[in-house]
């Protein structure tokens, strides 16, 4: 008990002791003001500075450069650089104005008056509409890192979103021409089951033509060698032109002589017919004669007697003349018909050796175009290949027909969601407003801790009166603290009051939002004093890299596993690390609202700091004149 009263009257004289230091030096006071509005002021102007960038790139200079010549695709005429062109500069999402000159636009950008430039190449729908390959069109987006990385980072993911805006587009036109080829597929698949089943019909019928084919091949190649064979027998056997020519020579010496023959005819007949006449006269003679010489002595018996046989003689002799008469009548008149008959003779061997002749060089023609038997087999074996053929053909056919499906499954949906058909659901847990939102938890806690190193170096926390040197360490930790612990106080209103009246922070408990500030900027303090009562004067320096420390490692800005192993280590030994733990607790319900936690262990901090000024603090004893603030106003 007596070790309490004297840790609370030594704490109460103690503060009082330093409230006797502002109403000995009041114009402290405007020292007091100042360090208790820059947190607040820092806060409100940086986090003005990032509160929403995304509603001001309409305002980051850009050029677009479009030199895209188009491409005509499917009796289609497609420019994608005019289309891509005309949308960038509709939506505004850069401040995007049109040039013309590659170089130009390149200049700009190195010059740092453009943040970057889209450059589209006079190819890029020739190659890109076809999608023959990956990549194939190309959109240069042309940037500087280093003029402004943060300008580069923003090129580099419109990049990435231009080029999948690209794409969808080209795939929703894709898709909006296979649509319109689907939707006819199922009357051009019936028209192909119809001219298939007359496709079928057709090669059924080929089939057995060809068979009948086939078997006539055989025929007509069987038919042809008899024809073959008979032509060359009757090519051997035919006369020679020779024999012909004799046989033509003949019948015109048969006329010939014929003639001869009808002149001789003729001359006989004239003979016969004088010998008649003088065969007459020799009868007539013969009886004067016996007349005459009957009368004669002697002798005239006998010569009457021979006159009278020479008359008889002479009678029978032109009998025999008139027989020959006739027979000669006969014979001129079967002469004449000889002579019609050795004439017809004449003309028809003519005939008949020229008609041999000419059949003779028929058939000689005839037999040297008609195929020879090696062919004759190869047409019976085509004719049997074709029926093959043919009966492969039908095969086929219905083998496909068999293959088509009885009809189409037309695709369903909009050539827009067939582009894009998946949209990944992003389920957020404890949302943030906006970017400004986003930055409070690490602005506000580095606000606070510049606030209590500001408000620290305004008293000299390592002296105390000489009076009070008997009073426990802790109470003149606690004493100490009293002054600088009102100045965060009074930061924390500040700066929660900037936050919610002039930044317009949604603040789900304001209450809850006011404590964390609190119990940060105390504790803060008192990690500050710890730091400063161990190390002394050096710890002035320690406070500084304890703050690039923390805001290295503390996760504020970039998740701490993006960090170097160090950093990762040592970031869960950080009280600035808690603190930004417990701001996004209180502000968005993260870490599954873990904000009793996150308070706890900043509490802790808090404590074991306290613990250290008490345990291992480094006290001066100064009398009442020395006893003043660090800095004169």
């Amino acid at each position: 008990m007596r070790y309490l009263h004297a840790l609370f009257a030594g704490t109460w004289a103690i503060a009082r002791a330093e409230l006797a230091i502002v109403r000995r030096f009041p114009r402290i006071l405007l020292a007091v003001v100042a360090v208790g509005v820059v947190p607040a002021i820092y806060a409100l102007i940086y986090l003005t500075s990032v509160w929403d960038p995304a509603g001001h790139t309409a305002d980051l200079p850009a050029a677009i450069v479009n030199l895209d010549q188009g491409v005509t695709y499917m009796s289609r005429t497609v420019n994608v650089g005019e289309e891509l062109t005309r949308s960038l500069l509709e939506k505004r999402a850069f401040g995007f104005r049109a040039m013309t000159d590659t170089e130009a636009a390149r200049a700009e950008v190195r010059r740092g008056t453009l943040a970057f430039a889209l450059l589209i190449p006079a190819d890029f729908s020739a190659n890109a509409v076809p999608g023959t390959q990956r990549g194939a069109g190309q959109l240069v987006v042309y940037t500087s890192e280093g003029n402004n990385y943060s300008s580069a980072g923003l090129a580099r993911r419109f990049a990435g979103e231009l080029g999948h805006q690209v794409n969808e587009m080209l795939n929703e036109q894709r898709w909006g021409l296979v649509l319109s080829a689907a939707s006819g597929s199922q009357a051009r698949l019936d028209k192909l089951k119809q001219a298939l089943l007359e496709l079928r019909d057709g090669s059924q019928t080929l089939a057995s033509g060809a068979a009948q084919y086939s078997a006539a091949a055989q025929q007509v190649g069987s038919g042809f060698k008899q024809v073959n064979g008979g032509i060359r027998t009757i090519e051997s056997k035919l006369p020679a032109d020779a024999d012909l020519r004799a046989l033509k020579a003949g019948s015109q010496q048969l006329a010939s002589g014929q003639r001869e023959l009808g002149s001789g005819l003729a001359q006989i007949g004239d003979g016969l017919a004088q010998l008649e006449g003088g065969a007459g006269q020799l009868g007539d003679g013969a009886r004067r004669m016996q007349k005459d010489t009957a009368d004669i002595p002697f002798v005239g018996d006998r010569i009457s007697k021979g006159a009278a046989e020479l008359a008889a003689g002479a009678d029978k002799l032109r009998g025999g003349i008139d027989q020959a008469q006739a027979a000669m009548t006969k014979a001129q008149d079967g002469n004449h018909k000889l002579a019609a008959g050795a004439t017809a003779l004449d003309g028809g061997v003519g005939k008949l050796t020229d008609g041999m002749g000419a059949l003779s060089a028929g058939i000689h023609t005839m037999s040297g175009k008609l195929p020879p038997d090696r062919k004759l087999d190869e047409f019976v074996q085509g004719g049997a290949q074709l029926a093959q053929g043919a009966e492969r053909l039908s095969t086929g056919v219905r083998t496909i027909e068999a293959a088509l499906p009885a009809s189409i499954t037309r695709i369903q949906g909009s050539a827009s969601g067939l582009a894009d058909s998946v949209e990944p659901k992003v389920e957020v847990v404890a949302p943030v407003a906006n970017n400004g939102s986003a930055f409070v938890p690490n602005m506000v806690s580095v606000a606070l801790w510049i606030g209590a190193v500001m408000a620290g170096y305004l008293f000299n926390i390592r002296i105390v009166l000489s009076d009070h040197s008997h009073y426990p360490k802790l109470a003149k930790t606690l004493g100490k603290i009293t002054m600088p612990a009102l100045i965060v106080l009074l930061q924390v209103a500040l700066v929660l009051a900037t936050l919610v009246g002039v930044l317009r922070v949604q603040a789900p408990d304001v209450p809850a939002l006011a404590l964390t500030m609190a119990l940060a900027s105390l504790v803060f303090l008192v990690v500050l004093f710890a730091i400063l009562h161990v190390f002394g004067d050096f710890g002035r320096i320690l406070t500084v890299l304890l703050l690039t420390l923390q805001l290295s490692a503390g996760g504020g800005v970039l998740p701490v596993e993006l960090s170097a192993g160090f950093f990762r280590d040592v970031h869960g030994w950080l009280p600035f690390s808690w603190v930004v733990q417990a701001f996004r607790a209180v502000m968005f319900g993260a870490f599954d609202n873990g904000w009793a936690h996150a308070c706890g262990v900043v509490l802790l901090s808090g404590t074991v700091a306290v613990g250290l000024m008490a345990l291992f603090g480094k006290w001066n004893e100064v009398l009442p004149a020395d006893y003043k603030p660090t800095i004169q106003v």
